[in-house]
C-alpha cells in the first residue's frame, strides 16, 4: 500500500524508478480525490519534470485559505493556493506549468530547483525569456522569489539529466566558472567524427579540461537483456565508455570522471576541480 487505500504488487512496484512510482501515487489520490488539484513538486511530477528523489514524497495539494491544512494525512502536504490555474498534465489536474516552475523554485534550494528548471528547458517546454516574465509579472513579494529567479539565471536546457544540473549547481555553489555544457571535439582518429563530454572549460592558455559524470543508469541492463546476459551488456557499455574516454584523451583534453557521489562530496570535487586548473570565477591566471 503505496498509498492510503491504494495497492500495487509489491514485485512490480518495487522494480519501478522512483519518479514512476511518485506518478502512480499521484495518479492513486486523484482517483480517491477527484476534486484535488496538485501543485509544487507534486505538479511538475504531473508536467514530466525532473523533480530530485528527496522532493518527490509528500503529495503536495493546492488548497483555498478557508480549507484546513490539518485533516490530511502526513503523505499530503497542503499549501495555500497562489494562484488559479488548473490544467490536466497526463490526466492529472495540477497547476500550470509556469505556475508550477514559480512555486518550485521559490520553495527549493539551489541545486534541486535548476534541476527541475533545466528539464522544463531541456524538453522544451517553455523558454528562460517566458519564465522571466512570468517570475516578474506574479512574483514579486513572494517568499524566495530572490532564490528563484537566482536558479533561473544559471537555468540551461543542455542539462540531459537531474544528476547532471545537481552537479553543474555545486560546481557553481564552489565558486568556479560556469561549464559549458555538452562540449563537442573532433575524434582525432576519425575526423568529422564529434565525441561529446557532459561539460567542460577551456582555460585561458587554450588547454581543454572535460567533465564526465559517470552515472549508474547507463549500466543497468534492461529486463529482456538481463535475461539474455545482462552482465554481457553491462561490459558492452563499459567497454564503448572507455572507448570514447581514450579517444577524448587523445584530443589532449583533460578527461575527469566522477560519480554523483563524488561530486557530492565537495570537499573532493574542490579538490579535483582545482588540480585539473578549472579556474574560480573573478580569478586572472
Amino acid at each position: 500500500m503505496p498509498y492510503p487505500k491504494a495497492y500495487a504488487l509489491a514485485a512490480w512496484y518495487c522494480q519501478l524508478d522512483p519518479r514512476a512510482q511518485a506518478r502512480m501515487k499521484l495518479q492513486a489520490s486523484h482517483v480517491l480525490h477527484p476534486a484535488w488539484t496538485f501543485c509544487l513538486y507534486s505538479a511538475a511530477i504531473a508536467h514530466g519534470l525532473q523533480v530530485p528523489r528527496p522532493l518527490l514524497s509528500p503529495i503536495h495539494v493546492s488548497i483555498a485559505p478557508t480549507h484546513s491544512r490539518r485533516r490530511q494525512s502526513g503523505c499530503v502536504a497542503c499549501h495555500i493556493c497562489k494562484g488559479d490555474s488548473r490544467v490536466l498534465s497526463d490526466g492529472i489536474p495540477c497547476t500550470d506549468l509556469l505556475q508550477t516552475l514559480l512555486d518550485c523554485l521559490c520553495a527549493a534550494g539551489f541545486r534541486h530547483g535548476l534541476a527541475i528548471v533545466d528539464s522544463a528547458l531541456h524538453f522544451r517546454l517553455t523558454t528562460v525569456e517566458e519564465l522571466t516574465a512570468y517570475f516578474d509579472a506574479h512574483g514579486k513579494g513572494r517568499r524566495g522569489i530572490q532564490q528563484a529567479r537566482k536558479t533561473l539565471s544559471y537555468a540551461d536546457g543542455r542539462s540531459d539529466n537531474g544528476d547532471e544540473s545537481i552537479v553543474r549547481a555545486i560546481i557553481i555553489e564552489l565558486g568556479f566558472e560556469v561549464p559549458d555544457l555538452q562540449v563537442e571535439v573532433e575524434d582525432p582518429l576519425h575526423p568529422g567524427i564529434m565525441k561529446r563530454a557532459d561539460m567542460g572549460w577551456t582555460l585561458p592558455d587554450g588547454q581543454v579540461v572535460l567533465a564526465e559524470l559517470d552515472g549508474l543508469s547507463k549500466y543497468l541492463a534492461t529486463e529482456k537483456e538481463a535475461t539474455n546476459g545482462g552482465v554481457e551488456h553491462v561490459v558492452q557499455v563499459m567497454r564503448a565508455e572507455r572507448l570514447r574516454e581514450s579517444h577524448l584523451n587523445l584530443t589532449g583534453a583533460t578527461v575527469l570522471r566522477f560519480s554523483f557521489a563524488q561530486a557530492l562530496d565537495t570537499e573532493y570535487l574542490f579538490n579535483l576541480l582545482t588540480a585539473a586548473g578549472v579556474p574560480l570565477r573573478g580569478v586572472r591566471r
